[in-house]
């Protein structure tokens, strides 16, 4: 390889990396935040680029040595990562913009400087996959894990010689003397201490272990192992609880009990790695080999040497078709992301799909607006027809303090422009439905998954399906249903679909994928509506979903506006 080679190489991906800096800003910005967000829980995140940059800097030599021609393949590759760039920047996706930083950074040297590049590159760059966060799209995921850990916790106390009851995802004991009761929430069930140990022990594996079937041996004991150290935290809580009483056990300790995963689940990966690594052989040299010692060609035999003018314009035709690809992969990229930071924003698009307003009667359901609270400290919800009127509007029947018709909680964290219309509708048996209408602002966050609610209410998700419901005329409608429950308490179903003026769906991801093709293609924001119905008493038999069929029935044509639609 020429010296010129080499330096435009390194010019090319210098120009990049300042591009990508200016590109990726925000997606920058995203991933700080996440590290930080409670729902996460990413504080691991922090140090996982440092172990990439540690990678790379030890393999440096390794690096310098396997550098080659630069590379068609990776160039392809190049340009599937930068297609995901674009759509995910104009899309306004986050965690797609993620994906193709990380692709670029494994595509890059594979395009510039080969095969043997690439195959180096792959872990640092696979590593830094613990920086996107996923924690929020498997709330689902981790009932299943409180409950196992739950079950296991306490047949291992009953045998440890600690009554222990279980009841749900509550562990309790009504021992004389030493009485507790401790549920595991859902940030105790182990998922978030479970990125953070795959994390740690894919590095680990990457450093100790020789084979790569080793490697993945190891990390694949990281899932069981986050477990156990979950476990042991629960069980620890509970002989906590025992000893020195509920509210030490669900205090400190329950705040500082972390370390407890931590130190067990770096022993059982210690001793795991070494029980995979095994013993070598008596005799096994450690070390690396020279390749191509042996088959060295002797001089004077082999291939005949070309002629000098031969050999000088193929070396020339050869280093200008690798400029060439230098080139162009540096030049695509430039182009890219110009054309993402200079497009002007999509345009917002401002028709509406549904009606102002709830009706106020669906057929023997009669309608009420629920009012809130805003008062931090009282919260209060209240049907219109108990509250009074004052000069600034509905006062609360608890503290006297105004009232709004959305949440608390809603005013705060949504966009401004995010428009919500509730009524609860009652029959004369007592069922009611809890009708929500949530019209989408500017910004995504408008609108998003009724399952990061539910658990912020105190709802334990039990499952969810798609669900396909027969409404009157013929009409098929799918929605997504979740059965959840709080602790002690009923069960209740929630039932939500999503609509734009020309889609309906019931899918999140279906959504998102369809806004985003609209952002990046057709440069137009549509303005999604999120229907939801929560059904208190549930809505698992047949009758109550036939009885539900026939209000969606009455209430479907009178929210949904048809014209300009073409629903699925």
């Amino acid at each position: 390889m020429t010296k010129r080679l080499n330096w435009i190489r390194l010019a090319a991906l210098a120009l990049i990396a300042v591009a990508a800096v200016f590109n990726y800003r925000y997606m920058f910005d995203f991933t700080m935040v996440m590290f930080a967000s409670p729902i996460e829980d990413m504080s691991h995140g922090w140090l996982v680029p440092f172990v990439s940059l540690a990678v790379l800097w030890r393999q440096r030599d390794a690096l310098r040595a396997a550098a080659g021609a630069p590379s068609l393949v990776g160039a392809a590759w190049v340009v599937l990562f930068l297609t995901i760039a674009w759509f995910g920047g104009r899309g306004g996706q986050s965690r797609m913009e993620q994906v193709s930083f990380i692709g670029l950074v494994w595509a890059l040297p594979y395009a510039f400087w080969g095969r043997g590049v690439e195959r180096l590159m792959r872990f640092p760059a696979a590593f830094l996959c613990f920086t996107i966060p996923v924690s929020s799209f498997l709330d689902f995921f981790t009932i299943h894990l409180r409950i196992f850990s739950t079950v296991l916790a306490t047949a291992l106390l009953n045998i440890a010689g600690l009554a222990v009851e279980q009841s749900g995802t509550a562990l309790y004991s009504r021992v004389p003397g030493a009485e507790f009761n401790v549920d595991v929430a859902d940030p105790c069930s182990g998922i978030r201490s479970l990125f953070a140990m795959m994390a740690l022990t894919a590095a680990y594996a990457h450093f100790t272990q020789r084979e790569t079937w080793r490697k993945w041996l190891l990390f694949a004991c990281s899932l069981p192992i986050a477990m156990i150290g979950n476990m042991v935290r629960i069980m620890s809580i509970c002989v906590v609880a025992a000893w020195f009483g509920q509210q030490v056990a669900t205090g400190y300790y329950h705040d500082y009990s972390g370390y407890v995963v931590f130190l067990v689940g770096v022993l059982l990966m210690v001793q795991a790695g070494e029980w995979i690594k095994g013993r070598r052989k008596k005799g096994e040299v450690i070390g690396k080999e020279v390749i191509g010692k042996a088959c060295k060609t002797p001089r004077g035999m082999g291939v005949p040497p070309m002629k000098h003018g031969q050999d000088a314009r193929d070396t020339r035709s050869s280093e200008a078709g690798e400029i060439g690809i230098v080139v162009g992969v540096c030049a695509v990229v430039l182009a890219v992301f110009a054309a993402n930071l200079s497009m002007p924003p999509p345009v917002f698009d401002t028709s509406s799909c549904v009606a102002s307003e709830l009706p106020a009667r669906v057929g023997e359901f009669k309608g009420e607006v629920p009012w809130f609270c805003h008062n931090p400290q009282c919260l209060t919800i209240a049907r219109e027809s108990t509250v009074k009127r004052g000069a600034e509007g509905f006062v609360c029947p608890e503290c006297g303090g105004k009232m709004a018709s959305i949440s608390l909680g809603e005013w705060s964290d949504l966009p401004k422009d995010t428009v919500i219309i509730k009524r609860n509708y009652r029959s004369s048996d007592g069922l009611v439905y809890a009708v929500s209408v949530v019209v989408g602002g500017r910004q995504r966050n408008s609108i998003h998954r009724a399952e990061l609610c539910l658990p912020a209410q105190g709802f334990a998700m039990l499952d969810a399906a798609r669900v396909p419901l027969k409404l009157a005329d013929g009409k098929r409608l799918e929605v997504r249903r979740i059965n959840a429950q709080r602790s002690g308490g009923a069960r209740m179903s929630l039932v939500y679909w999503f609509l734009s003026h020309d889609r309906e769906c019931c899918s999140h991801t279906e959504r998102i994928l369809v806004d985003v093709w609209d952002r990046s293609i057709h440069n137009r924001i549509n303005r999604w509506v999120m229907i939801a119905v929560n059904v208190l008493s549930g809505l698992d038999s047949p009758e109550g979903i036939e009885r539900f069929e026939a209000f969606l029935s009455e209430l479907y044509p009178q929210v949904v506006l048809e014209q300009g639609r073409d629903g699925e």
